[in-house]
């Protein structure tokens, strides 16, 4: 008798997938994704956002300017699309194990979620108010249902959603309706109320303050973040339903001519909006042209994403490019552990050892490429002697509902 999909009847059928199975692209993507955000990151670590242009002032100077255009221009807004795209990637590759393990996968990513949804949380309690993470469990048990629709309808919804045009309306009158204002809170504490109590509150001020930082977020998040990162979690679904993420090379080959076009088609608009439309008219925020010229402004900067990703697969077609990039997949492979690495790193360098603030914008990338470069080495070494990362490997304990083996 046929075995029922939804019953698990030998551990062999409910077991991770092996090492060997992983997508190489994929793991060094990973890796150069939690790069990016931690170049974003840190400037939020080092000084509150509400007080980045006073602090940005201070530090003038032509190294810190040029740092920071840096920042803007290669870093901001490109990276989290990235880590989206390939989440969505992540969890489709996973439905798509289990069905053909002839297994149910909603009990498998229930507790998933679940898990990165607590995961998430305690991130913003304990350590940094930045966090994703719970954000990609709730986009999680959206990619669940919308597995079981056709590429057609996956790929309408993702475009629907990008230039879905009320999200700051939505969001303003549920402000009013129930009488709050997430953002208030934080904007009510001056700088040095904030810089005291990063330096000398204690460990449940902390927690506190953490919590007023993450509503101030709330409309950023609900306007921008959640809009673009689930677009993207989205299409990472698509990818995998067109089958896209299994023929990685032989697509960007096919594709490379109209999407150079459309790359730099979007690239001269992006400087054209920032260093000519917008210093020399007056757009009026909310209006329809405001939202339209913002949209294709955030378009650019998936397009530039993509363009990241692309480039990284046309490198990988040459020995060169694959001795330089082959050792960011150690970190891809412990993305989960590294980035909450990064958030402890953060914590301990401004509030422990006391630095927040001090740093400028050309000290943060320096920074972030010191941590990088010992999260290689690091992340290869634990490799050589475990399957997976130790939060890799507890998330995948709670997702299998089961104790798996750590060492090799």
């Amino acid at each position: 008798m046929a075995k029922p999909h939804n019953q698990i009847n030998s551990k062999s059928d409910f077991s991770p997938s092996p090492s060997t199975n992983r997508i190489l692209h994929l793991d060094i993507f990973r890796g150069f994704a939690i790069l990016g955000i931690f170049m974003v990151n840190i400037l939020v670590m080092n000084v509150s956002f509400v007080y980045r242009q006073d602090w940005l002032i201070e530090k003038a100077s032509w190294v810190n300017e040029k740092a920071y255009w840096f920042l803007e221009m290669f870093f901001f807004s490109k990276f989290f699309p990235i880590f989206s795209f390939l989440f969505g990637i992540g969890v489709a590759l996973q439905i798509r194990s289990l069905k053909a393990k002839k297994v149910s996968s909603t009990p498998f990513l229930l507790r998933r979620f679940f898990a990165l949804f607590f995961f998430g949380i305690a991130h913003i309690l304990f350590i940094w108010s930045g966090d994703i993470l719970h954000l990609y469990a709730l986009f999680g048990f959206v990619l669940m249902i919308m597995y079981r629709a056709t590429p057609r309808v996956i790929l309408l919804s993702a475009i629907v959603l990008f230039f879905f045009p009320y999200f700051d309306e939505i969001y303003q009158y549920s402000c009013d309706f129930f009488s709050v204002n997430p953002a208030s809170a934080l904007s009510n504490l001056t700088r040095e109320n904030i810089v005291d109590l990063k330096l000398n509150g204690s460990y449940y001020s902390g927690i506190k303050l953490r919590l007023v930082e993450y509503s101030f977020m709330v409309p950023f998040l609900i306007s921008l973040i959640i809009p673009i990162a689930l677009t993207m979690s989205i299409l990472g679904l698509y990818v995998v339903k067109k089958g896209i993420v299994d023929r990685i090379e032989s697509f960007a080959r096919k594709i490379r001519f109209p999407f150079l076009i459309t790359l730099i088609v979007f690239l001269v608009y992006r400087f054209t909006l920032i260093y000519w439309l917008l210093p020399s008219f007056k757009i009026e925020h909310g209006s329809l042209l405001s939202f339209g010229l913002w949209t294709l402004y955030f378009f650019s900067e998936i397009m530039i994403s993509f363009g990241y990703l692309w480039m990284i697969v046309y490198l990988l077609r040459s020995n060169l490019g694959k001795k330089l990039l082959s050792p960011l997949q150690y970190v891809g492979r412990m993305a989960f552990t590294n980035y909450i690495l990064q958030s402890i790193i953060g914590y301990l360098i401004m509030r422990t050892f006391g630095y927040y603030e001090t740093f400028s914008p050309a000290e943060c990338i320096l920074i972030v490429l010191v941590v990088f470069a010992c999260q290689i080495p690091l992340s290869w070494y634990w490799l050589q002697h475990f399957k997976f990362g130790p939060l890799e490997w507890v998330w995948r304990c709670v997702s299998y509902w089961k104790l798996l083996p750590l060492r090799k």
